[in-house]
């Protein structure tokens, strides 16, 4: 399903469009890159090596960013597709659907704003197919499958397979758990890598190769490298690892 860098954007949970994005964005690669070459300069590096590096290491974030949250908000969506489906189950025994619908979908203490808009529209008189409709259009199979089967719930009457979807979305936030968990266990590796296995590899390779290689370095690249360098990318790393968790607040 191709999509749009805007509609990206506003899943990720950007109201304002993509010019205020690339604006924000372009504003701080300049400045970055700017106070980059300037620091650069005083301590003795090329200036425009320093822009284009910096400028290039904030622009990569930026692109990638809406992206990563856009698929985050995704996943917090169907964590709570399971609750919310056996709970409708529960409530379509005494309610008719757009009441218990609309309760199904506000039942998380901090509702997913696709939930809250599909209430919202079936309480402004919105007929539920269409509502569902709308909430179905997204790239999440689960919520395309949920969506599917609320309105078959809701042409036929039919709420007996709610609670078997309900569990199997789940089975898969559990397994989304356990997989999140092995990915973590091999990050950790690379914060140790990053930590301390790497500065001191570079720091005997500074001071190898200074004193018997005859290599020669800028003064200022280890300090940079260890002050800067290497804390940006476990900086890098724990936000990967911080917007892939999955999240369970239903």
């Amino acid at each position: 399903m191709a999509v749009s860098f805007s509609s990206v954007l506003e899943a990720a949970g950007w109201p304002h469009g993509w010019p205020a994005y690339a604006g924000a964005c372009l504003a701080a690669v300049g400045a970055s890159a700017g106070a980059a070459a300037l620091i650069g300069s005083q301590a003795g590096l090329d200036a425009g090596a320093c822009f284009a590096v910096v400028a290039l290491a904030v622009s990569v974030p930026c692109f990638l960013l809406p992206g990563a949250l856009s698929r985050r908000q995704v996943c917090r969506l169907e964590s709570q597709l399971g609750s919310a489906l056996r709970l409708l189950s529960v409530r379509l025994a005494f309610e008719p659907f757009e009441p218990a619908l609309c309760g199904a979908c506000l039942q998380a203490q901090r509702p997913h704003p696709a939930l809250a808009r599909l209430a919202h529209d079936v309480q402004c008189g919105v007929p539920p197919l269409s509502a569902l409709r709308r909430f179905g259009a997204s790239p999440s199979v689960p919520v395309r499958k949920a969506a599917m089967q609320l309105a078959f719930c809701y042409r036929h009457g039919d709420a007996s397979a709610l609670a078997a979807l309900a569990d199997e979305f789940s089975h898969l936030q559990s397994a989304a758990l356990q997989r999140f968990a092995s990915r973590t266990s091999f990050a950790s590796v690379w914060f140790e890598a990053l930590g301390s296995l790497l500065p001191l590899l570079l720091s005997a390779y500074v001071l190898i190769g200074a004193s018997f290689l005859d290599f020669t370095f800028p003064p200022a690249l280890p300090f940079w490298m260890l002050a800067v360098g290497f804390p940006l990318l476990i900086g890098v790393l724990l936000m990967h690892v911080l917007l892939d968790a999955p999240e369970d607040d239903a």
